[in-house]
């Protein structure tokens, strides 16, 4: 089911009702990402081919709070009640939210008395390693098969979709919370200005929220358009994260630009009364983002032709590898790489199988294009491999474990630029 305008009227804005929104791209239509296909019995088509069902997926531009997009948008119901996704999947992810749970601790003097909540917790990776220096920690995920996890490793976990009426619950029956993480799940909610309420309703009153989200100037107007897919309903940009705020009752207290995701933004917010000016950083970044003209809609005409350009040359480069490798391998099930496969018409007479770590993705097929996902030992030792990176922003971390299966491989990695890597000399790239 999905929410808002029909597919091809101008929508309304989500984040200030504004009518008239201005086109960005569309990618056409698509399954959501993390709906992977169970197959069928050998020689017979996947049982959910006759009934997988794509959607569309057209970004739009809000001239009067500068927000970008999706619409229509699909039921939250329909994307997260079962998920496939796992935080501690990948060894780079779980380097990062370690190091990040060692930042969060140092910087707000978490100590017995604090208490942290998470939004879209997940498997607790993060919470885990912050359970031994708050006084509580508490996640919120409606994902029903995810959630066990996290319970398994010591994190309690509401199982629902956050929102206002459920922090009110939350701060009822728990009282307020010194810290509350959203990391990449505002940008995912539909209502996400509910979301931003229910934060103002949970956060004690010198209580901090730290969000992060993927942030449109180095993504998006980059050409990374794998950032576009049905959970991801936004791509936001500090002045439209700040525009959303007032309403909610919450104000930028800090903003920095990090690497994760292809570039983002980690944003500490405040309650609006009693909130500290904001840091000098806030007032840079909204600055530049003005000088780049985000809050202008002729700024992103250039998207679609770079997701033209995209589309070529990934599809004429997969091609061209074909004949000059014995197998041709996708590195990465990630909501990324469906999006790539998909808008580039690559499937299994492209790619013949896709490796990836996630145990809740091997064995099914990928969305859409039907290419098999495995676990690594599927690429027998010493192959020749032609590999297509799916999965680029673990770049490192994946060539290094291809490096270890095969003496010889050829890579392309699509993005932030297209790029061919000959294994083993550029392993460590």
């Amino acid at each position: 089911m999905m929410t808002g305008p029909s597919a091809g009227a101008a929508p309304t804005c989500r984040g200030c009702d504004a009518p008239g929104l201005s086109p960005v791209v569309s990618l056409g239509s698509m399954p959501p990402v993390n709906a992977f296909v169970q197959p069928s019995a050998p020689g017979v088509q996947p049982s959910a081919a006759g009934v997988e069902r794509s959607y569309p997926l057209d970004l739009w531009f809000c001239a009067r709070c500068t927000l970008v997009q999706l619409s229509p948008v699909l039921e939250p119901s329909l994307l997260y009640g079962s998920y496939t996704y796992l935080s501690s999947a990948s060894r780079t992810n779980v380097a990062r939210l370690e190091a990040l749970a060692d930042g969060l601790a140092r910087d707000f003097a978490l100590d017995a008395r604090s208490r942290v909540l998470e939004i879209g917790s997940n498997d607790g990776t993060l919470l885990a390693r912050l359970r031994g220096r708050a006084g509580a920690v508490v996640g919120v995920d409606p994902a029903r098969n995810v959630a066990p996890l996290a319970e398994a490793a010591g994190v309690p976990t509401v199982v629902d979709f956050f929102s206002q009426r459920l922090a009110r619950e939350l701060a009822r029956d728990e009282g307020p919370f010194d810290l509350v993480l959203a990391l990449n799940v505002v940008a995912h909610t539909p209502d996400f200005r509910d979301l931003l309420g229910g934060v103002r309703e949970l956060l004690a009153p010198r209580g901090r929220c730290v969000v992060e989200v993927v942030h449109v100037l180095p993504t998006l107007l980059a050409g990374e358009i794998d950032t576009i897919y049905h959970e991801h309903v936004y791509c936001f940009s500090l002045l439209a994260l700040a525009h959303a705020c007032g309403p909610a009752g919450l104000a930028l207290v800090d903003a920095e630009r990090i690497a994760a995701q292809g570039g983002s933004l980690r944003v500490v917010l405040g309650r609006a009364e009693g909130a500290p000016p904001p840091s000098p950083r806030v007032a840079e970044i909204l600055a530049e983002e003005r000088a780049a003209g985000l809050d202008r809609a002729e700024t992103y005409g250039r998207v679609a032709s770079l997701a033209h350009a995209l589309r070529a040359g990934v599809s004429a480069r997969v091609r061209a590898l074909r004949g000059a490798a014995d197998v041709v391998v996708g590195l990465g099930a990630s909501a990324r790489g469906v999006v790539l496969m998909n808008y580039c018409g690559l499937g299994r007479a492209d790619v013949d199988f896709v490796v990836d770590d996630t145990p809740l993705k091997q064995g099914k097929l990928m969305p859409g294009c039907h290419v098999p996902v495995h676990d690594w030992t599927k690429i027998a030792k010493g192959t020749k491999v032609a590999g297509l990176m799916l999965s680029w922003n673990y770049r490192r971390e994946i060539l290094a474990k291809l490096a270890a299966r095969t003496s010889e491989a050829r890579v392309l990695v699509p993005l932030p630029a297209l790029e061919e890597v000959v294994l083993p000399a550029d392993a460590g790239a």
